[in-house]
Parts: structure tokens; C-alpha cells; sequence
């Protein structure tokens, strides 16, 4: 019995360690591929801990040579939770490997919904829907069949790596053995059709050897099915087994809804746009003479009607009673007849009438009439015309033929055109006035037609400073040259300048002279404003990657110098007169190291912990110590709602932004209350107001600021009624060393060291201004997903900084080669230097039994420090090492602690916290002490 008790010990103890290995597996692929923070990393180590124990556990009790007399309660706790470690681990990294995979395709879905907008083309409409499936890590194909009456599927379109495919199968939408492919059975049943296993299913049997070939592993097909159109389906192919979601069918299926709106809005619009074509030419090229008429008057009339009435022009009859085209002893019966017709919306069939023509000549003609009753027309389309439209048709019975060369343009009916069209559409005439105003002009400016008709557009609708290049872009125009298009304001409803980009033509009267100038424009003030924002942060990116740069060389160089600085200090007597000098040097280069660390935070090189923080406490805490400095002359209010949201943030890095925040709101202020302006903008004097509150951001938001992301935030603005900004120092107000205080009042790196730490908290920031206004700063950090968690400060436990050990320490600065060599060989060390990274692992290999630490730098010729730090890993596991540098990313960081890497020290360091590091790193392992 003990024998089977320690058997079932030992099986408890194997399998729990198995879970823990899987969890800690498991976690580590999640952190490689997430590329999490350092407490995953922690979960990791922490589990593979765990495992090691187990194994610990199990060989312990073998060793023991009686297992059964263990306790089970805890063997069996713990394979309890070595299980639900791993399966959560598991069903964690699936659902977020499948959150991602899901993401990706709704983005390649919404990027292909918005391509598709306003295209009116089928061919084009298909072509981008199967490229943009298949685009980046979409689809490996996607194609779109059509099925022919005769049972076999066409391809229309397709895209993709594995378009092979398609020419080595034969698809059909029939019953047939080649109609049970997802294509044809989706064409054939009107369902979607979804295989996530090819290779299991039987009815693909006859292709299973070609979707081998393409390494085709999952299929879908989703019907497209309109009225009046042949039955079509879209198919995708994975190359990976169970690629379709449920989430990810239903949105396919949404799609191919939509793609069959859009099908068949583009068949609507080539119909619609033949249907005119045929129009003009039914009229153009029509032999009988036609004539619309309406409200007892001529609306158009053919050509062919036109000479056949002996009118050398259509125009002339335009607007005119059509009762003159029949003899004057027949006119009132004719006249009360057809208008009798048009009440009672009834036609005639032809008879012969006789007809009148301009010289009073009459002659026989064959007249049909057709009347189209008033509830099919469109009113707006001629407001001045009441009641139902008629269409005479003459045809002369003596066949005499007269051809009218000359079409006059229509009247009012193509001019009422402009106005469902996008475009601003104005006419000028010779001096500049306004001729025609559209729709779309009078919504951009708010004048109506009106009130502008007749009237200088130059003087009336653009602002007074771009007056004068107006008058000369029509001067231009009007001596004949194409500008192309040109950018022009126009005064909007508010007295707001909106961009306008223009063309324009001029338009020649019946002797061919220039007569006046069409100008077609298309209102660009929302572009311009978001291409402004784009060039902005590209602008601050690049600046901050030059920052980034700078600041490394600064750190090697203030190293060099600080630290010399503290090995000079330490060498002279307390009496020395130059020991004043060399403290002034060392607070000097201080606040050059903190005029770096900021350039570091600009670039967004600077590691951030971030950690769900509570906001309310940052500003109480900003706003009470920034109200013991402020003149007690300026206000201070705080808001801060108890039901705040945590932020993912880094506490530290938040005080700095918020202490930035308030400086240069009072600094604004200030600036009044020194003589910019005495007076308040607002009651109760001047105020700076610190508040926070919980936002949502919804989709519409992005359209306004592109650089935004949906989701929850909390929100902390700063708000004052000082100075405010103009629009151009607004532009620039966190450009690097950009500031408009006086001399010696501010470095220009406040306000760009807030946008710096906003980028890298993943948030954004938006400043609104005006000048004697204030200034509004709104600062967003995403919402945490975890509560504030509270925490104690550890003591730092004192201890001697001295050894004997010795060390090898990379760096190609000689500089600081030649400085850290002085401070530890102070403190009792051994040093050995090497000056690039290949010279490092050599005098490793050389003398590594004699190394007890190796201090890395980073950046170094040959070898980067990162590469120096994993070989000497493979040479030796358990070496401590260092890593040092001028600057350190986050990724520099996480590499750093996924190799293990003993310590960080940042540049610009001191000599103590140099001797006190290689301390900490070597007692470490030392008994008594925990390990690192």
C-alpha cells in the first residue's frame, strides 16, 4: 500500500511538473510574440521556477526511498494548479492569437469597404475586392465566380499567391460531383459555405490533391445574389485549417452584402448613364421633329422639328406658346384640345394636322402626341414650367427634309445639373461678376443666388489679402491661358477662409469671343487641416529621432565628465580652494544630464513601467505642490471625479507631465498679470483649472484628429485664461527647444518633453487657443485593465562598495574606459578593458575564469553590447553582467531581461553609482543574500 501511495505521489509530482513546464512554455511564446512588458517576463521565470521545484520535489522523494509516506493533500493542491495554470495559458494565448487574427481581417474587410466607396465601375469594384482580401497577411485567394446558365462557374476576378489554383479546377454550380466545391454550392443554395478542413472533407475529395499542391487548408464561399443578376459567389481560401471564425463569416457575409449593393449600384449607373446617352441621341439623331412642351409653352425642340417648322434656330422656339405652330383658323380648337389631352394624362395617335411654319407657310404633317402625367416628373428640374410634360412628334408626309447643322445648347435644364453635383460651380462674367451659383456654392459661403447674382465675386466672397492674386488668376484666364488647378479662399457662413481648389475654362459667346469663365471648385479646407496635422507629427517624429541621437553622444560625454568631476572631488581636501569650482562643474553637468534626460523623453527613448494608476491622486497631489509655488494671485481649481478610471501609466512620467502643464500655465498667466493684459478674460480673475474625467472615444472622433484611437481614456486637461496662442505658435508650441518666454526664462523642452511622454504612454494630446483667450491642453492615456495596485517602499539596505573581484568593461568611448577603471580600481577591483565588442569576448574567453562581472555598453563597432551579452551567455550561463547606455528604448530593455542581463546602468552615471551597481550585482549570489 505504501508502495502504490508513493507511486501515485511520484505521478502527481511528474505531472504537475509537466503542467508547469507547458504554462511556462506557453507564457513565454505569449510574451515573444506580444512582445509584453517585464511582468510577463516575471510570470515566465516565476513559472519555470515552479516546474524546477516540482522536479526538485520529485527527485527528493525518490532519493528518499519511502514516497508513500508523504502527505497527498498538497501533491494533489498543487497538480491542481500546475493544470489550471496551464489550460489557462493555453485557452489565453488562443483567444488573444485569435483576437489578433481577427483584427487583422476586419481591417483588410474595412479597407476594402472604403476602397470600393464611390466606385461605379463592376470590373474595378471585384478587382479591389479580391486585392484587398488578399492584401499583407490576408487570404491566400480570393475570387469571385459567376455561374453560366450551363452549369459551369466563371472566374470574374481573382487575387492572391495562390491563383494556381483556379486553372487546375474545374468548379460547377449544378448537382454534379464538381458542383460540391464551396463555390458552386454556394451559388447554388444561396448560403454561405464554409470548409475549415479541407483535407477531412470528403465532398473536395477531386481536389485534394490540387489544394495540397497550393497548400490550400480552409475554404468559404459567401453567395452574391441581386435581383436581375446572375448568380455570383465570392470564395476566399486559407492556408491554414479552421481560418474562418463565426465572428469572421458573419462580417464575410455582411461583406458580400454589400458587395452586391455595390455591383449592383454600378450596373444602375451604366444603365443610367446609356439610358442618357440614348436620350441625346434618340433626340439628336431623330428624323421626325419632336417637341416637348409644358404648361402651354415650348420646352425643347429638336432639330429636326426646328427646320421643319422653318426656324433656323431651337432657341427661338424655346419659351414659346407651342399653339403657333398650328394656322391661325385652327389654333384655339387645337390648343383646347391638347390641353384637354394633358388634364386627362391620355395621348393621340397620329393624324395628319396641317402645320405652320415661321414664313406662314403651311404644309401637311403627321402629329402624335404623348403626354407624361405630372406625378412622374420632377418639378425642381423646371420650377417655371407647371403641369405635365407633352411630346408632339411631326413628320413631314411631303418628305421634304431640311437638316439644322447647329444643336444651341439647352436651355435651364442642364444648368439645374449643376446643382445635385459635389462641386462649386460658379460663372463670371467679363468684369468679374457673378453669373451662376450653385447649390454647393451657396452651402460653403451661405449667400444665397440670389444675394449674390450680379455682384463682384472678388469683392464679395474672397477675403481682402488674396483679392488681388483672384483678379489675377481671371486676368489670366481670360487672355486665354490654363492655370491648371489653383488654390483660392473663399469667405464661408461664419467669415471663415475656406480652400477652395479651382479650374476654369472660358466660355466663348456664338462669334467664338471669350464671353465669360466657368470656374469649377472643390472645397479642400478639412484635407489641408488633416495634412497639416500629418506633417506635424512627422515633423515632431523626426526631430525626436535626431533628439534620441544627440542625447546618447551628450550622456557618453557627460559621463566622461562627471565622472572625473566626482574623482577630483574625491581627491581634494575639504579645504581646497579649487573644491567650489569643481562642485559648480558637477551641478553644471547635472543639469546638463536632466536637459538630456528630457531630450530622452522627447524621443521617446526613455523605458517607461507603466501601471494601472490612479489619476485623482497624481493631480491632487501635482495641484497641491504646484499651489505652494504659484503667485497667490492666480487661482488654482482642481476636478477630479471620485469614480475616476485607473490609468496605464507611469506615475512618475505623469507628475512630470501635469507639473510641465501647470508651469506653463502659469507662466501664461503671468505673463498677463505683468502688463500683457490686466483684465480677465472671464469673471472671478485669473484661474488655472487641473480637472481629469473618464471619455470613450467613438469612431467619429478619428475623423476630426486621425491621430486618436477608439476606446476608453481618461482625460486630464489643463486649462487657463492667460495670454493664449496665435495659430502659428500653436503650430509649433512642442517643437524642441521652441519657446516664445523671454531669455533665460525656459529651454523650449517642456512642452515637447510632455508630447514625448504622451506618445510613449500610447495617448495624444490636443491644444486649443486663441490669442488673449488661454490656452486648453487635453492630455489622453488609454484606461487600465487591472485596479490600482497598492505598494510599499522598500529601504535600501546600506552596505560597503569595495571588493576584489574582477571586472571586464566594454566600451568604445575611451573616455569612459579610461574613468571606470579609476573609480573601481578605488574601490579594490581588478579592471580589464576592451574597446569594441569583438575585443570584449575575446579577453572573455581569455581570462574568464578570472572575470567575476562584465559592464557592457550598448553601442559599440563589431559587436553590439546585446550581441557581446548572448554569446558570453552561451560561453557561460550563470555570468552577471551589466548593460549600460546613453539611452535605452524598450525594446533595449525587454532583450536586456530576456537574456537575463544582471543589471542596467544608464548613462550619464556617477562614480558611486558605478562602484555601488557592480556591488549589488556581485553580492547577490553571496550567502545570507537572496537570489537575483
Amino acid at each position: 500500500m505504501p508502495q502504490s501511495r508513493g507511486g501515485i505521489l511520484i505521478a502527481l509530482f511528474v505531472v504537475s511538473a509537466i503542467f508547469q513546464f507547458l504554462a511556462a512554455a506557453l507564457s513565454l511564446r505569449f510574451v515573444y510574440h506580444k512582445r509584453l512588458g517585464p511582468h510577463w517576463s516575471l510570470v515566465t521565470l516565476a513559472l519555470l521556477l515552479m516546474g524546477v521545484l516540482r522536479v526538485g520535489s520529485i527527485v527528493q522523494m525518490v532519493a528518499d526511498g519511502d514516497p508513500g509516506s508523504g502527505e497527498m493533500t498538497v501533491p494533489v493542491v498543487e497538480f491542481g494548479i500546475s493544470f489550471l495554470l496551464a489550460t489557462g495559458f493555453a485557452l489565453t494565448e488562443r483567444w488573444f492569437f485569435l483576437k489578433e487574427r481577427l483584427e487583422r481581417r476586419f481591417r483588410v474587410m474595412a479597407g476594402v469597404d472604403q476602397a470600393v466607396i464611390g466606385v461605379l465601375e463592376e470590373e474595378r469594384i471585384l478587382s479591389l475586392v479580391c486585392e484587398g482580401l488578399t492584401s499583407g497577411r490576408g487570404y491566400a485567394l480570393a475570387w469571385i465566380g459567376a455561374g453560366d446558365p450551363d452549369g459551369r462557374v466563371r472566374v470574374a476576378r481573382s487575387a492572391g499567391s495562390g491563383r494556381g489554383v483556379l486553372s487546375r479546377i474545374a468548379v460547377r454550380w449544378d448537382d454534379s460531383p464538381e458542383g460540391q466545391e464551396p463555390t458552386g454550392k454556394a451559388i447554388r443554395t444561396g448560403m454561405p459555405c464554409v470548409v475549415n478542413r479541407v483535407r477531412g472533407a470528403a465532398a473536395l475529395l477531386p481536389w485534394k490533391a490540387v489544394f495540397e499542391t497550393f497548400r490550400i487548408r480552409s475554404a468559404a464561399s459567401f453567395p452574391i445574389r441581386g435581383r436581375g443578376m446572375a448568380p455570383m459567389a465570392l470564395t476566399l481560401y486559407g492556408s491554414v485549417e479552421d481560418a474562418f471564425d463565426p465572428l469572421e463569416v458573419e462580417a464575410l457575409k455582411a461583406m458580400a452584402s454589400r458587395l452586391e449593393t455595390a455591383i449592383l449600384s454600378a450596373r444602375r449607373h451604366e444603365m443610367f448613364v446609356c439610358a442618357k446617352n440614348a436620350y441625346d441621341d434618340l433626340l439628336g439623331t431623330q428624323r421626325d421633329g419632336v417637341i416637348l412642351v409644358r404648361g402651354g409653352r415650348i420646352v425643347r425642340v429638336n432639330p429636326a422639328g426646328a427646320a421643319m417648322l422653318g426656324y433656323p434656330s431651337a432657341e427661338e422656339l424655346a419659351g414659346a406658346e407651342y399653339a403657333r405652330i398650328f394656322p391661325p383658323e385652327i389654333r384655339d380648337g387645337q390648343f383646347a384640345r391638347m390641353e384637354r389631352l394633358s388634364e386627362q394624362g391620355n395621348g393621340e395617335e397620329a393624324r395628319e394636322i396641317p402645320i405652320l411654319r415661321k414664313d406662314g407657310s403651311v404644309f401637311p404633317c403627321e402629329l402624335t402626341v404623348t403626354w407624361v402625367p405630372r406625378g412622374n416628373r420632377n418639378e425642381d428640374y423646371e420650377p417655371l414650367m407647371k403641369g405635365p410634360l407633352g411630346m408632339i412628334l411631326l413628320r413631314d408626309v411631303t418628305q421634304r427634309k431640311q437638316v439644322l447643322e447647329d444643336l444651341r445648347s439647352e436651355r435651364d435644364f442642364s444648368s439645374r445639373i449643376l446643382d445635385v453635383s459635389g462641386s462649386l460651380v460658379m460663372q463670371l462674367g467679363q468684369g468679374g461678376e457673378i453669373l451662376l451659383f450653385n447649390r454647393m456654392c451657396e452651402e460653403v459661403t451661405g449667400r444665397t443666388a440670389g444675394q449674390v447674382l450680379g455682384r463682384r465675386a472678388a469683392d464679395l466672397l474672397v477675403p481682402a489679402e488674396h483679392r488681388a492674386p483672384f483678379e489675377e488668376l481671371l486676368q489670366r484666364i481670360r487672355s486665354g491661358e490654363d492655370p491648371g488647378a489653383s488654390e483660392h479662399p473663399l469667405l464661408g457662413r461664419r467669415g471663415e477662409e475656406r480652400i477652395i481648389v479651382w479650374s476654369a475654362a472660358v466660355l466663348p459667346d456664338a462669334e467664338g469671343k471669350p464671353s465669360s469663365i466657368l470656374a469649377v471648385g472643390s472645397d479642400v479646407t478639412e484635407r489641408r487641416r488633416l495634412e497639416r496635422q500629418v506633417v506635424a507629427m512627422q515633423k515632431l517624429e523626426a526631430v525626436g529621432t535626431l533628439a534620441g541621437g544627440v542625447a546618447h553622444d551628450f550622456n557618453n560625454i557627460l559621463t566622461g565628465i562627471l565622472g572625473n568631476l566626482d574623482l577630483a572631488r574625491r581627491l581634494l581636501k575639504p579645504e581646497s580652494a579649487a573644491l567650489a569650482p569643481v562642485e559648480e562643474s558637477i551641478h553644471a553637468s547635472e543639469r546638463a544630464a536632466r536637459l538630456v534626460r528630457q531630450l530622452l523623453e522627447f524621443s521617446r527613448r526613455s523605458p517607461i513601467e507603466r501601471e494601472a494608476v490612479n489619476v485623482g491622486s497624481v493631480v491632487a497631489e501635482v495641484v497641491h505642490l504646484f499651489s505652494q509655488t504659484i503667485d497667490r494671485r492666480i487661482g488654482v481649481d482642481m476636478l477630479s471625479p471620485p469614480d475616476l478610471w485607473p490609468a496605464a501609466a507611469d506615475s512618475g512620467q505623469l507628475q512630470q507631465v501635469l507639473m510641465n502643464l501647470c508651469v506653463n500655465a502659469r507662466d501664461a498667466v503671468t505673463e498677463c498679470l505683468d502688463g500683457a493684459r490686466k483684465v480677465p478674460t472671464a469673471p472671478g480673475g485669473f484661474r488655472i483649472r487641473v480637472s481629469a474625467e473618464n471619455v470613450t472615444i467613438p469612431e467619429e472622433y478619428l475623423r476630426s484628429f486621425p491621430y486618436a484611437r477608439e476606446g476608453d481614456f481618461v482625460m486630464v486637461s489643463v486649462v487657463d485664461n492667460g495670454v493664449g496662442m496665435d495659430e502659428e505658435t500653436r503650430r509649433r508650441v512642442f517643437e524642441p527647444f521652441f519657446t516664445t518666454k523671454k531669455m533665460g526664462r525656459g529651454t523650449g523642452l517642456g512642452l515637447s518633453t510632455v508630447f514625448g511622454i504622451v506618445k510613449q504612454h500610447a495617448g495624444w494630446i490636443n491644444v486649443e487657443s486663441r490669442r488673449d483667450e488661454g490656452s486648453a491642453f487635453r492630455v489622453y492615456i488609454p484606461r487600465a485593465g487591472e485596479p490600482v495596485r497598492q505598494t510599499e517602499a522598500v529601504p535600501e539596505q546600506p552596505g560597503s562598495h569595495r571588493g576584489k573581484e574582477t571586472v571586464l568593461l566594454a566600451d568604445d568611448e575611451e573616455m569612459i574606459r579610461d574613468l571606470g577603471r579609476q573609480v573601481l580600481e578605488i574601490h579594490g577591483y581588478t579592471v580589464l578593458s576592451a574597446a569594441d565588442g569583438q575585443q570584449a569576448i575575446d579577453m572573455f574567453v581569455r581570462y574568464r575564469k578570472r572575470i567575476d562581472l562584465v559592464l557592457l555598453d550598448l553601442s559599440m563597432p563589431r559587436l553590439s553590447g546585446m550581441e557581446v551579452l548572448e554569446r558570453i551567455r552561451k560561453l557561460d550561463p550563470g555570468a552577471r553582467v551589466i548593460l549600460s547606455s546613453g539611452y535605452r528604448s524598450e525594446d533595449d530593455e525587454a532583450a536586456g531581461k530576456a537574456s537575463r542581463a544582471s543589471a542596467f546602468l544608464a548613462k550619464p552615471y556617477r562614480a558611486d553609482l558605478l562602484a555601488k551597481t557592480v556591488r549589488e550585482v556581485l553580492d547577490r549570489d553571496r550567502p545570507g543574500h537572496p537570489p537575483g
